[in-house]
């Protein structure tokens, strides 16, 4: 088979990225990016010029996946940690005005994902060795134990299905094991 024709959208490199969300109808990628020389910021890159404006900066960043990213297409609206090496608090930034808010301090809430059936976002909070699933509804003021994994069991990289009915996840195992897992959010 041939190879699958690529275009560099940037002519300069981008460091750490975290997971990268694509709006069709402006034609433009955002992401979190962390590279040298710059403070850590989300960005939003045009596809067509690769032109990369900046468009906040973010405290406490991490050094490889930068921040835990969620996109809600309804309303523009990008959902992002700061503190990412501490208790981790999530913002939202509304792409469209550009105003920034904590919608919640020292959660511990890591990646983010966000069910686009009834607005809520999900995650993974850490407390003691344990990694809890959790969901935080809409208006983003409280959060929800979904499941305990068991010590040992760690998950991230999570999604939501377009449905709403799973919730996917890669699982790391004390031994090294790493599964991809689904669940029903109506069990859950």
């Amino acid at each position: 088979f041939s190879i699958t024709p690529y275009r560099p959208i940037t002519s300069v490199a981008l460091g750490s990225v975290s997971r990268t969300y694509y709006d069709r109808e402006a034609q433009k990628l955002y992401a979190a990016l962390n590279y040298p020389g710059q403070t850590a910021h989300i960005a939003e890159i045009d596809i067509q010029t690769g032109t990369i404006r900046k468009l906040k900066d973010l405290r406490g960043a991490a050094l490889f996946y930068v921040t835990s990213l969620a996109y809600d297409p309804s309303t523009k609206t990008l959902f992002y940690t700061t503190d990412n090496n501490n208790w981790r608090d999530i913002h939202s930034l509304d792409l469209k005005t550009g105003d920034s808010e904590m919608l919640m301090k020292d959660i511990r809430v890591g990646d983010l994902a966000f069910s686009q059936t009834d607005r809520s976002l999900w995650g993974v909070r850490h407390f003691n060795g344990i990694s809890t699933l959790v969901q935080i509804p809409y208006p983003y003021e409280e959060w929800k134990k979904m499941y305990d994994f068991d010590y040992g069991k760690d998950v991230f990289d999570i999604d939501i299905s377009p449905d709403g009915k799973l919730v996917t996840a890669a699982l790391a195992e004390v031994d090294g094991r790493q599964l991809l897992i689904s669940m029903d959010t109506e069990v859950l």
